[in-house]
């Protein structure tokens, strides 16, 4: 009896040995599978930088503030391979006025341009928009828009204004023979009451400054804050004692520099 049983012990050991061989042989490729597989990574997806807008150099002509010739001043404007918008952006250009304080901005505040149009024959039509006034193409113009002044000013400066568009033009676009200028869409007889606007416009070459062009002044880069440290001025608790230290004079207000009168028209 004890040689039997120790004999079925040893297959039932043979057996479960054998069994687990067969189980860790089926097991082990899929473990070797899993461990071997790789694991997904989160990548970044790049990001394009924008694309850079091509710019276009160009002369734009401002009075000077001491002088009665027109000043060239340099400015980068976006290119475009459209004509028609070139013109819109050099008169749009001359109208904001220039970013030198030693020139004068030609027009009042408030002017911009409605449209800007070329002609046969060299002839270049700008139709202005007064200040308060519908800077939409659409719908019929105003019924005031060809009566007289639109601003109060000067022969010299009404001038000035209109050979500032006409030269910057002039020196910017090819074959520009003469501009004919409208007020909202409608002919107008003057801007101010000196120029006769009833028929195009001739360019004054003559009153550009043969100065080399102003280089407007770089826009100023914005200046972090700074980190507000902790105070060194707190007050002492009310049980202490005042210093004794010497009150400090109060401040002298700090002196204002007057800036240069302007002579812009208003």
């Amino acid at each position: 009896m004890p040689r039997r049983f120790a004999v079925g012990l040893l297959a039932l050991l043979v057996f479960l040995l054998f069994a687990l061989l067969l189980g860790r042989r089926i097991l082990s490729p899929r473990a070797t599978a899993g461990a071997l597989a790789p694991t997904p990574t989160a990548r970044p997806t790049p990001i394009a930088p924008p694309t850079p807008i091509a710019e276009q150099r160009v002369s734009l002509f401002f009075p000077e503030v001491s002088g009665d010739l027109l000043r060239a001043e340099v400015r980068q404007i976006p290119a475009s391979a459209d004509e028609i918008a070139f013109l819109h952006a050099l008169a749009s250009a001359v109208l904001d006025g220039p970013r030198r304080e030693d020139l004068l901005r030609p027009f009042p505040d408030g002017w911009t341009l409605r449209g800007a149009y070329r002609l046969r024959d060299g002839l270049i039509v700008l139709d202005l928009s007064p200040p308060g006034a519908d800077t939409s193409l659409e719908g019929p113009p105003a019924p005031e828009a060809a009566l007289g002044p639109r601003w109060q000013t000067g022969s010299h400066e009404e001038v000035a204004a209109a050979q500032a568009l006409l030269v910057t033009l002039a020196k910017n676009v090819p074959n520009v023979t003469k501009v004919a200028f409208i007020v909202a869409g409608e002919p107008a007889e003057t801007l101010a009451g000196h120029l006769d606007l009833t028929h195009p416009l001739v360019p004054d070459l003559s009153l550009a400054s043969s100065d080399p062009p102003l280089v407007p002044p770089a826009a100023p880069s914005p200046v972090p804050k700074e980190t507000a440290g902790p105070s060194t001025s707190q007050t002492s608790p009310a049980t202490s004692t005042p210093p004794t230290s010497s009150p400090r004079a109060p401040m002298s207000p700090p002196s204002r520099s007057r800036s240069a009168p302007r002579t812009d028209v208003t």
